[in-house]
């Protein structure tokens, strides 16, 4: 169903409150959340608000008005304990005062540890980052939800990593935004919701079995994408977000907690004025779009495009396209 923006992030203010967040939390939360949904990631959008309340219960959140807390800083690092805050919140908190640095200090490093779930849709944190004419690089861990390649258990997260460019549009960033999995768990939640089966070959059950049952592939595993190149990819992203910050790595991710990121951001100008680093990607970008296209391809994107557009359509009619079952969960 089609509903107003406003009315949605009302919804979701009023739901994550009955969980128990504070007031300031359900606001931060609510603008990633919705701002999924406008791009379309409604794998990482309202969805999650459900998980987020199961999380809570669990204790694995704390929903208290406790700050995260800086345990080491210098002019150009910040390692932060996220007091098993959910990451929604610790990573808008600590990504605010990384854009400071970088804008000073031309660089900045961080490091979280100690996080509760959920680190939510990580393009969101690219964005926000390449409106301050910045680049980020972020890499993430989670809980045991992909099976290595040629392994039955499941041991590492999905393990999501981004890369946000800015252009000369700053609602058009170039935004890598990528799982290591074949289907990323939020989307085998939304399967889950609707009742429908799951593609074959992209997740296997508890015993590490394949399956198309959505349920038994959320309390299963997901498998890397490519086999092999998303095993591996999925184990680097492990050790950034979780050995090298001091956070959890592998099948113990499991508690309260014991998320971990690490992020680079990035100032251009170390380099060369932004401008001119804009001037050359929007060339890239044109060189790409304007390109021989193979059969059946009417346009070619770059990463975080439509995505992109996507979200200015919905701002623009000031409504969006919501899933009923979760509306009337919420």
């Amino acid at each position: 169903m089609k509903i107003k923006i406003s009315d949605l992030k009302s919804l979701s203010v009023r739901a994550l409150k009955k969980i128990g967040f504070s007031e300031n939390d359900c606001r931060i939360i609510t603008e990633h959340l919705v701002t999924a949904e406008l791009c379309g990631k409604k794998s990482h959008g309202i969805v999650r608000i459900p998980r987020l309340k199961k999380h809570v219960e669990a204790g694995k959140i704390n929903t208290t008005s406790d700050a995260p807390e800086i345990k080491k800083e210098t002019p150009i690092s910040l390692h932060v304990d996220g007091k098993s805050k959910t990451g929604l919140v610790v990573l808008e908190w600590v990504l605010d005062k990384a854009i400071i640095k970088a804008k000073k200090n031309m660089v900045c490093f961080v490091g979280t540890r100690n996080v509760g779930p959920v680190s939510g849709m990580i393009g969101y944190y690219a964005r926000k980052v390449t409106k301050e004419d910045l680049i980020l690089l972020g890499f993430n861990n989670s809980p045991a939800g992909l099976t290595p390649f040629g392994s039955k258990d499941s041991l590492w997260g999905t393990n999501p990593l981004t890369v946000g460019i800015p252009t000369s549009n700053p609602d058009l960033p170039v935004v890598l935004d990528m799982a290591s999995s074949k289907m990323t768990f939020g989307d085998v939640m939304i399967n889950a919701a609707l009742g429908k089966p799951l593609p074959k070959g992209v997740s296997v059950d508890s015993e590490g079995n394949p399956t198309t049952d959505p349920k038994k592939a959320a309390d299963g595993s997901q498998l890397p994408f490519e086999g092999r190149k998303g095993s591996g990819l999925a184990m680097i992203v492990e050790i950034l977000a979780g050995p090298l910050v001091g956070s959890k790595g592998g099948n113990t991710v499991k508690g309260k907690g014991e998320w971990g990121s690490f992020f680079v951001v990035i100032n251009p100008e170390l380099y060369r004025p932004i401008e001119e680093l804009k001037g050359d990607v929007d060339k890239m970008i044109q060189e790409l779009k304007s390109s021989k296209k193979q059969e059946g391809v009417d346009e070619i994107f770059y990463p975080g495009e439509r995505s992109g557009r996507t979200m200015v359509d919905n701002l623009k009619s000031g409504e969006v396209e919501v899933v009923d079952e979760l509306i009337k969960s919420l």
